[in-house]
This record gives structure tokens, C-alpha cells and sequence, in this order.
């Protein structure tokens, strides 16, 4: 019978619920096991109604192992290794047929395995697991005994992640933030208390939707899910894993740290079939999306995106390579992580494991005759001073730096220890960027004038003088589609500074940022407050959120 057909009679016949039958196929995709086996795992059937089940449906004979006792002929047809990780015994043989005892009939690969290595046909029977364990102690290698007594140690450990409360908590969990299109999940320990936020638009929302009673097992069946050492709760740990729904894949990255009141826990989701974003969807206005394209267009050089952590940088990147792709050009990504796959580039994953960092892979993308590179960022003076040498050299770069403004670059690569005259020659412009969330359109309401009167900061006197701009000014209000926040979504704001002699001569004679941003003010280029400004009157965002991104 097909898996399809045992699925639909589980539920059928009330063996698991519908969610349960959910949260089994979720099981299946994270550790690759058969339907069969997850049900084990989880321990949603007792095994006698499941045997009952497999037997009934699949017309299978049960056997029992309770006085077993094997030949040597049956003991030496399978080593040890592989009846342990597969759950197997050969129970009798009839000529050319051979019975084994297993778990997971299903198992369409076992089976042919087991033919393969007997060279003889295959007759499953149905076998209790704990029958099954005690046979293997007995006659596989009695030196597994003590590996199986650890493996009940850790069995005991995780018995309570497997209830299935705990592992339906941990799905409606990852459900609830892929729903709200949160970025991350942050669940931490407080004292009589476990707190779970969500973030959504840049912005953490509480929802402590579960009992503190379940923390440990919340977090170690995460750990399980992501492959780490449930054990092991002094050392912080990083781990993945994927969630595959109708919607698509969904990524999760998972990172683990020890706090005096317990461990710390963020989630980050990055969905594989996100629609990638233009810089006009991003929010970048023509004034600087046709000089930023100007930038990016020129058939050297290195091009930068500054902010800090979460400001979009690696999103503008990407929607950059999508306005450079064409079969012309070789371009090649090495980034951390890879957020999208692009199919008209190749990408390389940082792997500090295996010493593959951004300058050990710069230094090899560059033998593979690129045209464009990517790199995520550039975090030290090696990584940096191979892409000066790359853009010198005739290639295209673009990168990110943590700056808070466009000026700063230059300085940071100086810091760094970059020759000011290196960056001069080789240096096409640097854009600075933060995110600020959108106004719910279905919500939003004009500013009244004392909230305008308010402002702990000067309103830019354009607004002061001109009552029809004011106008266009709102501010959040909150309803069911927005979750009562008042705004959905996010774009950017950017101040984009271009080099030139004048900021070149600056450079070399390592003037500092704020010389660097006297004198493009001078020469009107417009700073992340100007262009929030400009989303302000146009009833994208408020006056409050641009304070929240940028300060009074």
C-alpha cells in the first residue's frame, strides 16, 4: 500500500489527528526517516495499535521475539553495524526466501538493502521494538550492551521533547512566526518565567504563548531538531534546519547561548522563495536609484552598502546583481549566510569549520576569471585589501560594511589599513541605508497638530511653511490586519555618496567623516534624514518611526 493510502487510513480511522499528521510529515523532512519511523520517534501510537495497524493493512505476520534464539548461519548474514542502525533481525530462512523482524515495513530501501547483501528474497515480519533491542544485546556483539545503556541515558533525556505537546508546541511555534512573516523567533528564560517574542518589521513582539513548565523541553527539542548536544547546556551552539510548507522552504538558522537563567534561544527564518525585491520595491527613490546605478554599472571598482545588522544591506545587494545579471558575465557570491539562491550566479557559503572565510574564498573566486563579485561583508584588513586588489584589477565588488553613515566607509577602511590612496583609485560610491517600517494603509490617519506640535525634534521648515504638506503626513493606528501594530511591511531610506576628486583628495589626506560630510552637504547630497523626510510627507512613514531609526 502506497504511503498516501496508510496516511489518509491513520487518519481515517482515528489512529492520529489531522495536525498530528502535519507534524509527522515535518518530522520526516528534518531527520529524513519514513513515516513509520517518525511515529516511532514521537511516540503518537502505541506500538500494539501501530502493529496492529501495519498488520492489517499491509497483510504482514507479527512475530513474536520473547524466546528467540537465533542460529550462528542467521547471525553471520548481517554484521552488527547494520542490524543496530537499522533495526532489523533475521528471524528463519525457507530456501531462497529470507524472514527478518523490523520495524518499519515501509522501508522500501531497507528491503532492497537486505536483499542486496543476503541475495535472497525478503519477507518482513512485524517485531515489538523493545523484543528487537533485547535480541540485539544478546547476540550482536555484547560489547553494544553499554552503548545501548547511553543510549537510554539520552533516551531519558529526551523522553519528554517527544511527547507530542511539546513537538506540536515547537511546530505551532515555527506556524505562528512564518504566518506573521517574523525574522525571527527569540525564546528566553526570565526568573518564574519563559518569555517568547516574535520579530516582525524590525520591531520585538511579545507572545508568551506557552507554559514555563515546558521551557527545557521546548529548547531541547529544538536543539534536536537542529542536530546540537542536547547535553551540553555551558557552551553556546549554532544549528539548522528546514521547514518545508505549501507556501515553500523556510530555512532556520539556530543559535544557542548560555545565560546565568537558563539557555537562550534565537531562530532566524529565511525563506527560500521570497520574491526578490527591486530597488524601487526597496524604497530607493530616482534621484538616487539613477546615480546608484551609475555606480554599480561601471566595469570596475567596489561598490559598498552601509548600516548596521538588519538595515536591508544584503537585500539592495541582491537586487543589484538582479539588475547586472546576463550571460555575459561570470558573477560569483561568497556570502553568510546565503539568504536566496540566485540561479544566474554561483554562491559560496562561509564555512569557519573548515577555515573557508571571506578572504580564503575571496582569493579562490578570483582564479575563476570573474567579472562581478559579491562578497557579504568585509569584516577584517585580508578580506578588504583582496577586494581593493580585485577592483583594481578590473573587477567589480560589491560589499557591505557596518558603518552608520556613507562618510564613515572611508575612514573604517582606513582603519582597517587600507592605503587612503588605494581607496581613492578604486573606491565608485558608498550608500548608507536603514529600514523603517511602512504605514498600514488600511489604518493609517492624518497627523493632528498637537501630536505634530510634539515632535521632540525641529520640523524641517518645507513642512512649517506649506500646510498641503502637511497634510500628507500620518501616523499609525492599529487594526486586525496590521496585528493592532499600525504599520505592515518596511522600506528603506538612503543617503548615497559618490567619490570625486574632492572627496578622493580628502581621503588620501585621511580627513575625517565628519570633513567628508561637510563637504557633500555643501555639495546638496541628500543624508538618510533627508530621504526619510521625503517618505514622511508622503504618508509612507511616520514622524515617530523616523525617530525610532534615526534618533531625535
Amino acid at each position: 500500500m502506497a504511503q498516501l493510502n496508510i496516511e489518509e487510513s491513520l487518519v481515517k480511522e482515528g489512529i492520529i489527528s489531522s495536525s498530528q499528521l502535519q507534524t509527522l510529515k515535518l518530522e520526516q523532512q528534518r531527520s529524513s526517516t519514513t513515516l513509520v519511523e517518525a511515529i516511532h520517534r514521537l511516540k503518537f501510537v502505541p506500538e500494539d495499535i501501530l502493529i496492529d495497524f501495519l498488520s492489517k493493512k499491509l497483510r504482514l505476520l507479527k512475530f513474536s521475539l520473547t524466546d528467540f534464539v537465533p542460529t550462528k548461519d542467521l547471525l553471520s548474514l548481517l554484521p552488527a553495524e547494520f542490524t543496530w542502525k537499522h533495526k532489523v533481525i533475521p528471524l528463519f530462512r525457507e530456501h531462497d526466501e529470507l524472514a527478518v523482524g523490523l520495524l518499519d515495513p515501509l522501508n522500501a530501501e531497507l528491503l532492497e538493502e537486505l536483499r542486496f547483501r543476503t541475495g535472497l528474497f525478503i519477507k518482513p515480519y512485524l517485531v515489538k521494538e523493545e523484543e528487537l533491542n533485547n535480541v540485539l544485546i544478546q547476540y550482536y556483539d555484547r560489547r553494544k550492551t553499554k552503548r545501548l545503556q547511553s543510549q537510554a541515558v539520552l533516551e531519558e533525556l529526551t523522553k519528554e521533547v517527544s511527547e507530542p505537546t511539546v513537538v506540536e508546541a515547537v511546530n505551532l511555534l515555527l506556524l505562528q512566526a512564518i504566518k506573521v512573516n517574523a525574522s525571527d523567533i527569540h525564546i528566553e528564560p526570565q526568573e518564574g518565567r519563559m518569555r517568547i517574542h516574535l520579530r516582525v518589521d524590525g520591531v520585538l513582539k511579545d507572545i508568551s504563548p506557552f507554559e514555563q513548565n515546558i521551557y527545557n523541553a521546548l529548547v531541547s527539542r529544538i536543539k534536536i531538531m537542529s542536530n546540537l548536544d542536547i547535553a551540553e547546556r555551558r557552551l553556546p551552539q549554532d544549528g539548522r534546519f528546514k521547514v518545508d510548507l505549501e507556501e515553500g522552504s523556510v530555512d532556520v538558522r539556530v543559535s544557542v547561548i548560555p545565560t546565568i537563567q537558563g539557555e537562550s534561544v534565537v531562530l532566524r527564518l529565511l525563506r527560500q522563495n521570497k520574491k526578490l525585491l527591486t530597488l524601487q520595491e526597496l524604497g530607493m527613490l530616482k534621484n538616487n536609484l539613477d546615480r546608484f546605478l551609475r555606480l554599480i554599472q561601471r566595469p570596475s571598482g567596489i561598490v559598498l552598502v552601509t548600516g548596521p545588522t538588519g538595515s536591508g544591506k544584503t537585500t539592495t545587494l541582491y537586487a543589484s546583481l538582479m539588475i547586472l545579471k546576463s550571460s555575459e558575465k561570470n558573477i560569483i557570491t561568497i556570502e553568510d549566510p546565503v539568504e536566496y539562491q540566485l540561479d544566474f550566479c554561483r554562491q559560496i557559503q562561509v564555512n569557519p569549520k573548515v577555515t573557508l572565510l571571506f578572504s580564503t574564498g575571496l582569493r579562490s573566486i578570483l582564479r575563476h576569471d570573474p567579472d562581478i563579485i559579491m562578497v557579504g561583508e568585509i569584516r577584517d584588513r585580508e578580506t578588504a585589501e583582496i577586494a581593493v586588489q580585485a577592483a583594481l584589477t578590473g573587477h567589480l565588488v560589491l560589499s557591505t560594511l557596518h558603518t552608520n553613515d556613507a562618510a564613515s566607509a572611508i575612514t573604517r577602511l582606513i582603519d582597517m589599513g587600507i592605503e587612503p590612496f588605494l581607496i581613492a583609485s578604486c573606491l565608485n560610491g558608498v550608500v548608507a541605508q536603514r529600514l523603517v517600517r511602512v504605514l498600514c494603509p488600511k489604518c493609517k490617519k492624518p497627523i493632528d497638530e498637537e501630536s505634530l506640535k510634539n515632535l521632540p525634534f525641529s520640523i524641517p521648515k518645507v513642512i512649517t511653511d506649506a500646510d498641503e504638506q502637511k497634510r500628507g503626513i500620518c501616523q499609525p493606528q492599529g487594526c486586525q490586519d496590521c496585528l493592532h501594530t499600525g504599520f505592515s511591511g518596511r522600506l528603506g531610506i538612503f543617503e548615497l555618496m559618490e567619490m570625486n576628486p574632492q572627496i578622493g583628495r580628502l581621503t588620501v589626506e585621511k580627513s575625517s567623516s565628519e570633513q567628508i560630510i561637510s563637504l557633500c552637504r555643501s555639495a546638496g547630497v541628500e543624508f538618510l534624514y533627508d530621504d526619510g523626510w521625503k517618505k514622511v510627507l508622503s504618508g509612507l512613514t511616520s514622524p515617530q518611526e523616523l525617530i525610532r531609526i534615526l534618533g531625535a
